[in-house]
């Protein structure tokens, strides 16, 4: 009998430790109340601010892009008539540019995409978006170094309006610049 009364004596301290007092009933639903719109706060704005990363990520990508499309082609290919024999326009201006970019945007808007394109070449240079070089020393043969003139620089502008419409929009902006081959 003994045994019996010590059994139930520790079935009896065991009951009270798995079931807490009536006093905590609702605390983990107030701590759940607490948590829970913290952690989704934090997963909700880890989420858009990936978005907002591939974005910016997809701009700099289109500049890249951009500038190395310019410097292949520029003055000296509509020059050689490249365009009529591969079909492949030149680039000429902005808007060249832009249509351009908007056929590579991925995940972009392109109505929302700002293209700019500057030419960095001497004023001897017409036009300034042909290739040029500057030997150092003339009188080398084989030449001495040469010094590339100028430079083609695209600016890629988005203007991103982040999915939970706390915050205005965010111009991402990436700038590339690459010397001109072609």
């Amino acid at each position: 009998m003994r045994t019996n009364s010590t059994t139930t004596d520790l079935m009896r301290s065991l009951g009270s430790k798995l079931h807490p007092s009536s006093v905590r009933e609702g605390a983990t639903l107030v701590e759940f109340a607490i948590v829970a719109p913290v952690t989704f706060l934090l997963i909700l704005a880890l989420i858009v601010g990936g978005m907002g990363v591939f974005r910016y990520q997809e701009t700099s990508h289109l500049a890249r892009e951009a500038t190395r499309y310019a410097s292949t082609h520029g003055g000296q290919y509509q020059l050689d008539g490249m365009p009529a024999k591969t079909g492949v326009p030149a680039v000429l201006t902005s808007a060249d540019m832009e249509a351009y970019v908007a056929t590579k945007a991925v995940g972009l808007d392109p109505s929302n995409l700002t293209v700019s394109i500057a030419y960095s070449a001497p004023a001897t240079i017409v036009p300034n978006n042909i290739p040029a070089y500057l030997d150092t020393n003339p009188n080398l043969v084989p030449p001495g170094q040469s010094v590339i003139q100028n430079y083609v620089t695209v600016t890629v502008t988005y203007q991103w309006f982040p999915e939970t419409f706390l915050v205005g929009p965010i111009n991402l902006t990436s700038t590339s610049k690459i010397a001109i081959s072609y």
